[in-house]
């Protein structure tokens, strides 16, 4: 289908939320979440919604706010329960440029969050596609009106966090959700697999969220593979795609539990004082444990 695509758009390229393409939609085409563990939860955008503060007012702090996307989990009372093409913003330091999707077109913009906790955004350019068969689009579009202004409120949940949009009559138009997953970035050594204790400094892990990869050392061969985080699932995290080298020695036995146990993944959850962390499957039983192997020093 034809649209036309505003010159500020097509010339405009940002690495953290692309206008051009929908990064979720992306990281599902490249297979990043094929996986030989089945599992509804995975295939179903499902989830509880937490409901807004009683009490306006939470203003998010810069770091709060800007950086990641924030996919939209409800518009008014409607909640957007997909896997793909789910409509987002992104604001971005120290720019005060906003980039958004609606789930068929694209904006982008000025904002300023203010001291009381209002946001105004203001000189949006958007594209013109038609999209009939996205009935929640023209809602969130509307949203995303130059001169709109909305207080902010922002709450945590566990690993999630949440950003209510209200209007001047304290509705809350838009309920925006993300992920806090970076607790997973940097190096971990493999300290048990199931329920079975490894005491093998050569098993380790790394973790790179923002670029979705991960690779390794099995004790044995290296590995490296691709990262999904699931947006509809509180703590989700998918490790496929796993590469592996074919050296053979003599832990071939630990290779397997560890290989597998990563593919059973489902969810992460940090330990205390993020040097630790528990990968779950999709019934909450342990796969791995892993602690954070200290940065040395030059």
């Amino acid at each position: 289908m034809k649209y036309i695509v505003i010159i500020a758009l097509a010339a405009l390229t940002i690495s953290s939320c692309s206008l051009l393409q929908s990064p979720i939609k992306d990281k599902r085409n490249n297979n990043a979440v094929q996986v030989e563990i089945k599992d509804d939860n995975k295939t179903k955008a499902k989830f509880d919604l937490p409901a807004a503060p009683a009490v306006p007012g939470n203003r998010p702090s810069q770091s709060e706010l800007c950086g990641a996307q924030w996919l939209v989990a409800a518009v008014g009372s409607t909640k957007i329960e997909l896997e793909e093409d789910v409509p987002y913003i992104c604001f971005e330091m120290p720019s005060s440029r906003f980039y958004a999707n609606d789930g068929c077109n694209y904006f982008n913009g000025n904002f300023v969050l203010k001291s009381d906790g209002n946001i105004t955004l203001s000189s949006v350019l958007s594209t013109l596609k038609y999209c009939p068969d996205k009935e929640y689009s023209a809602l969130i579009g509307n949203c995303f009106k130059d001169g709109s202004t909305y207080s902010v409120d922002y709450k945590k949940i566990g690993q999630d966090s949440y950003l209510y949009l209200r209007d001047s009559n304290n509705h809350v138009v838009m309920t925006l959700r993300r992920h806090n997953m970076e607790f997973l970035n940097g190096n971990w050594q493999v300290t048990s697999i199931d329920d079975s204790e490894i005491n093998d400094e050569e098993a380790n892990i790394f973790i790179d969220i923002p670029e979705l990869k991960i690779h390794g050392n099995t004790g044995c061969n290296y590995f490296n593979g691709t990262i999904y985080i699931d947006p509809s699932r509180s703590n989700a995290i998918d490790f496929s795609e796993m590469a592996v080298t074919k050296m053979a020695c003599p832990k071939t036995k630990q290779e397997t539990a560890m290989l597998v146990a990563l593919e059973r993944t489902s969810s992460a959850i940090a330990g205390k004082n993020d040097k630790t962390v528990l990968l779950l499957d999709n019934k909450g039983k342990v796969t791995m444990t892993l602690k954070r192997i200290a940065p040395q020093n030059d």
